[in-house]
């Protein structure tokens, strides 16, 4: 959408449709006004015709149903986001059965409205584009894990590459790894793979990259993660710009269930795109005040570009023994939840001198068992416990008892 998108506001209280108009001018949208439930809506959206609105769901539920239906027929190319403090499955159903797009607690925070308002303006542009044929035919889509901090040096490749073997072994899904490291790119060297050919075999007319021509510049490594390599010189990133990368990422998301974007400690246009195509991105930092500072800078600036928040995992990686700073002082410091933490574990630098990754050499160690648990969080699929992972023995008089009844319980199932 070329304008700033215009955002009408319904609900019965002023107070807080004045609280949405200030979360929304902030963010850049255009709010073309302001009214209550039933007719005071019907005509503020006949007049301004918004690309967007928010409304109030609240008691009585009937009258504000009754708008949104009336504002879905009216407008039936504009997305209606409701937001409600009420707590109520029915009342939220009944809702998007109306004819809402979305539906938020309140109170409403100010993320996950533009959020949401850029969610379902992005989806009703699909749609246009579906219906007027204009839009391709449905693809596969893998997931997009952009790994991404804003300092050199807190192991960002050491995450990349073992995530995606432990994405690869454990969960059978397949994962190629892309070293978008412009000026150290290290993955290859941490795999132990020789580089003959990389991504920048493909700095030609973006029209002109193939699902073969990138296949062709892979390496599959014996964990079974696939690598598309950096070139050896950081000169030969001279050809490659960003609308190479997001080609090659679309096209390698139609083969591999994962495509890991290990990104340098620097921004660049590459870096911006490899964030653009992200279904999510894993935010590095380490607990040093460097680290934390430029990390702060980092989500500032993504906030800046309205990026989805909620697609942004924080992540901590202990690189040394000497600092403890937990979770909870991290989110203080950086203003947001930490969604995983790895322990410093000395087992890496072991594994790299192999070529191997932690979870391959010391699939029992601190930083192996972190970043394999890790693995299935992003994937969604419960680990599974080994049959060595014996339920805790119990003792006592508790033992006894629960012992006898599940032996007769037993006894009984057998017959």
């Amino acid at each position: 959408m070329g304008r700033n998108p215009r955002v009408a506001i319904i609900g019965q209280e002023p107070v807080t449709r004045d609280e949405i108009q200030k979360m929304l001018a902030v963010s850049g949208f255009a709010v073309v006004g302001e009214a209550g439930y039933g007719i005071e809506a019907v005509s503020l959206a006949k007049e301004t015709e918004p690309d967007v609105v928010v409304i109030s769901v609240e008691e009585p539920l009937i009258r504000a149903l009754q708008t949104v239906e009336a504002l879905s027929d009216l407008l039936p190319h504009s997305p209606i986001i409701a937001y409600s403090s009420l707590r109520d499955p029915n009342a939220m159903r009944k809702s998007m059965l109306a004819g809402v797009s979305d539906f938020l607690m309140a109170p409403v925070k100010e993320d996950e409205l533009v959020n949401s308002i850029n969610t379902v303006l992005q989806q009703e542009e699909r749609r246009r584009a579906r219906a007027a044929g204009e839009a391709d035919g449905p693809v596969a889509a893998g997931t997009v894990i952009t790994i991404f901090g804003a300092k050199g040096g807190i192991g960002k490749t050491t995450i990349a590459t073992n995530l995606a073997t432990a994405l690869v072994q454990k969960t059978n899904q397949s994962v190629v790894v892309v070293d978008l490291d412009t000026r150290f790119g290290d993955v290859a060297i941490l795999m132990d793979i020789p580089v003959e050919r990389s991504i920048a075999d493909m700095a030609m007319p973006e029209e002109e990259i193939t699902r073969e021509i990138v296949e062709e510049c892979i390496y599959v490594h014996s964990t079974g993660v696939a690598i598309l390599p950096a070139p050896i010189r950081p000169t030969d990133w001279r050809s490659v710009h960003a609308g190479h990368i997001e080609r090659i990422v679309n096209l390698l998301t139609q083969t591999y269930d994962y495509v890991i974007l290990d990104t340098p400690g620097t921004f660049n246009d590459i870096v911006a795109r490899s964030l653009e195509v992200a279904t999510m991105v894993m935010l590095v930092c380490t607990v040093d005040m460097a680290s934390l500072k430029d990390t702060l800078l980092a989500i500032d600036m993504l906030r800046s570009w309205n990026f989805p928040q909620d697609k942004i995992k924080l992540t901590i990686n202990a690189t040394n023994d000497a600092i403890n700073v937990q979770p909870a002082e991290v989110k203080r410091m950086l203003g947001r939840d930490v969604f995983w933490s790895i322990p410093y574990d000395r087992n890496i630098s072991a594994a790299t001198q192999l070529g191997m990754p932690v979870v391959v050499t010391k699939p029992d160690s601190k930083a192996a068992s972190s970043l394999v648990e890790m693995a299935y969080a992003l994937s969604g699929v419960s680990q599974q416990k080994s049959s060595s992972q014996k339920e805790p023995t119990k003792s006592g008089f508790l033992n006894r008892i629960l012992g006898s009844a599940s032996e007769e319980t037993s006894e009984v199932s057998v017959e």
